[in-house]
């Protein structure tokens, strides 16, 4: 017979398929925001072809040979080379494995938990969805599953010995599924935060789960030993232990304060109303339920709370808490259907989950469109891909070029032998260089003057977002329109 904690899986796995089936429709189906993805290709390409990590900005014109930092410089060598071996079917196919990982994870915990296979599921779907938002490619998304895989060991492990199927399930209704006796399981999280800290700069989140769980439940000098080698291994990166102050310093520049995934989420779409409703919800669920948090868990609860109450690209961290937390609270409240119907065929469970999760591989791009005739775009319509091989097909308009934030890059990515003006890495671009992109884009008073001062001698817009200032300069005898489409709009100056 299997073990009690193996068998919960294995007869719980179409409830996994289904999960999966979701998702990983979902993230196949989503297209390519151009925000940050290409430049992130770009900054691959240039690291895989001179074998060197920029050190200086040669992306802009404006802020041109300042200092810069990539300590995700491992993500955009993975995107680059993805996008090599299989244009962007491989790039989206791996942000679906790779969120659909970090899902698991989540699934697994609850599971191991206690939770019933329809209770995981269902919550871990609202917790996908809810977090959708956050699913665009970038860097983070290869981090999402190392998360995941540290709350699994923070969440369900349960020391070196192995148990009995009896003491496995009393622990359950004791002990909230864990002990304090330390496991050899957690050596894992030192190749974890070697991963993170070269794929991503957030590896402080790390250690925001390490060491609340260290001071109020795992309190022996091994795991602190383990902990002080996890912290040693974020120094093997290209910068060293300089990642630290570049996180400090990034955190603190006065140009991230423009993106809106810095700013507080507000309750506006569907996603951020589950969101909220979850957590207005999350009151009643501790007020009633028999099941308790231990201290770490609410430290963690309150920690990561704040921070995603303070900014919008902390949220999906923070679901992945309510979710766990939530299917364990859930138990307290619901009662046990000992007579439930259980998938007891683990071969026939093993079919249906790699049925179910095979099914989305005909949405991904690239294959969608042989049997899809009006499938959606793999790459979103607001990027510029043909206002930019129209303006690399004319390389006499003058320099500089003044242009949308968001084109700046997709133009890093296509049309390098022109620096931007502005583009969406908001850190490296100082608080007066935002305020003077939206004088300008707002078209408020002086922003002729503004672009006369930086010479522009060619402007990129898009028709949506900067009408006002499109209409400015259709006003003016300075500036004549070149090239226009339904979305992008290029003037230079009139000869």
């Amino acid at each position: 017979m299997l073990p009690s904690k193996h068998s919960r899986i294995l007869t719980n796995l179409p409830w996994l398929g289904l999960l999966l089936l979701i998702i990983l429709s979902i993230s196949f189906l989503l297209p390519v925001l151009p925000n940050d993805f290409w430049w992130y290709l770009r900054l691959g390409q240039d690291i895989v072809t001179t074998t060197n990590i920029p050190l200086v900005d040669t992306y802009s014109s404006t802020v041109f040979g300042q200092p810069v930092s990539y300590p995700m410089w491992l993500s955009a060598v993975i995107l680059f080379v993805l996008h090599q071996l299989g244009d962007l079917t491989a790039v989206v196919f791996a942000r679906g494995l790779f969120i659909s990982a970090f899902y698991t994870f989540l699934w697994i915990i609850c599971i191991k938990k206690g939770a019933p296979g329809w209770l995981a599921t269902l919550l871990t779907l609202v917790c996908a969805l809810a977090g959708a938002n956050n699913w665009a490619v970038r860097p983070q998304m290869f981090v999402y599953p190392l998360f995941g895989f540290a709350l699994y060991l923070f969440s369900t492990t349960f020391g070196n010995k192995e148990k009995s199927d009896n003491e496995f399930d009393d622990e359950y209704l004791k002990e909230n599924n864990q002990t304090n006796e330390f496991s050899n399981k957690y050596y894992w999280l030192i190749p974890i935060a070697l991963l993170w800290a070269n794929l991503h700069g957030s590896v402080i989140i790390l250690f925001f789960l390490a060491g609340p769980f260290f001071l109020f439940f795992q309190r022996n000098k091994k795991f602190f030993f383990v902990m002080a080698l996890a912290f040693l291994a974020t120094f093997i990166n290209p910068r060293g232990p300089m990642l630290w102050l570049e996180t400090g310093q990034f955190i603190q520049a006065s140009g991230i304060q423009f993106s809106q995934e810095w700013k507080p989420p507000v309750n506006a779409g569907w996603q951020m109303n589950l969101f909220f409703m979850w957590l207005l919800a999350f009151i009643p669920m501790v007020a009633y339920s028999t099941k308790k948090l231990r201290p770490y868990e609410w430290i963690w609860l309150l920690g990561f709370g704040w921070m995603a109450l303070s900014g919008v690209r902390y949220v999906i961290w923070f679901l992945a808490l309510l979710l766990i937390f939530s299917c364990w609270l859930m138990q307290g409240i619901l009662k046990k259907n000992t007579n439930a119907f259980k998938f007891q065929l683990i071969p026939f469970n093993i079919t249906i989950l790699v049925i179910l999760t095979l099914l989305p591989l005909s949405l991904l791009p690239g294959i969608r469109e042989n049997w899809w005739k009006q499938s959606p775009d793999v790459i979103l319509k607001d990027t510029p891909v043909d206002a930019v091989k129209w303006l690399k097909a004319h390389p006499d308009l003058p320099e500089p070029i003044f242009n949308d934030y968001i084109y700046g890059s997709f133009l890093i990515y296509a049309l390098p032998e022109r620096p931007v003006w502005i583009d969406t890495r908001f850190h490296i671009y100082s608080f007066q260089h935002w305020e003077n992109y939206l004088s300008i884009t707002n078209a408020e008073a002086g922003w002729f003057e503004k672009l006369k001062e930086e010479d522009v001698g060619t402007i990129m817009l898009d028709k949506t977002s900067q009408k006002k200032l499109i209409d400015e300069i259709k006003g003016t005898s300075n500036f004549c329109d070149f090239y226009e489409d339904d979305q992008s709009i290029i003037f230079s100056k009139c000869e």
